[in-house]
């Protein structure tokens, strides 16, 4: 019977161990993938393409035109066909010169894309697309998001069944947390791995991918900081129950001792 339960118990440790990892990763693409932290990635990132790829003179010539468009209308609007994206650029934003206006580009952009609304599921969207820029959405974000809390549901009836298998209680917190910590832990090597991937692959584009592939575990030291907190909290749990038995076990043998007397 004891061999069984521990067969169980190691089993069920293994299951919720990757459990464990799979929610690091799930909240980490959740948590990166957030506006805020999105946003100025990705406007660093197409700035500095802009920087590196495009002439600038050119741009310059281009913002003459726009700024004589501009003296009989309010706005200016285009259909870019790298993106397939339009935008308007009103002319207060183009009287104040290139930069102002490329900066309202990248705005528009990234608002625009991020917020998108898409009538399929994230992986069909994205095997339909191809990938571009649904992979950065809002809409990518809610579906990390749902796969966190299915995996944070799973780890929580692992982590019962755990419970009622442990056979000293005072012990479940201590691996809960131990698990939980070894399970976050491969979170510390996924920001560097994901950028020496990107930069190793040669596809022929003239940006950095590797700045692309940071953006997806741009959080992944917090989320890592998160798990090990917790695991330590419930460690530092089990450590202090079993200093609490011990503490009664040395009171009731005074007690007895006393009583002996």
């Amino acid at each position: 019977m004891n061999f069984i339960r521990g067969s169980l118990l190691v089993f069920i440790s293994a299951l919720i161990l990757i459990s464990f990892l799979f929610l690091g990763i799930f909240a980490t693409l959740n948590y990166s993938l957030k506006y805020e932290a999105v946003k100025p990635q990705i406007k660093s990132f197409i700035n500095e393409f802009v920087k590196n790829e495009v002439n600038r003179t050119i741009i310059d010539e281009q913002v003459k035109i726009l700024q004589t468009h501009c003296k009989t209308n309010q706005d200016y609007a285009f259909n870019d066909e790298t993106t397939n994206y339009t935008f308007v650029i009103p002319c207060e934003t183009i009287a104040k010169g290139t930069d102002e206006i490329m900066n309202a580009e990248t705005e528009i952009l990234i608002d625009g894309y991020y917020s998108k609304k898409y009538e399929c599921e994230f992986l069909e969207c994205f095997k339909e697309s191809g990938g571009s820029f649904i992979i950065i959405s809002q809409h990518a974000k809610d579906f990390w998001k749902k796969q966190f809390y299915t995996f944070l549901i799973v780890s929580f009836l692992l982590a019962v069944l755990i419970f009622m298998l442990v056979e000293k209680k005072k012990n479940f917190p201590i691996l809960i947390g131990a698990l939980i910590i070894v399970g976050f832990l491969p979170l510390l090597a996924f920001y560097g791995i994901a950028k020496f991937v990107a930069s190793s692959l040669e596809l022929g584009i003239p940006f950095d991918l590797s700045s692309i592939a940071s953006i997806f575990f741009s959080k992944a030291n917090s989320v890592f900081l998160t798990g090990l907190v917790t695991g330590a909290i419930l460690i530092g749990i089990g450590i202090f129950w079993e200093l609490i038995i011990i503490a009664l076990k040395i009171e009731h043998w005074f007690e007895r001792k006393g009583e002996g007397e």
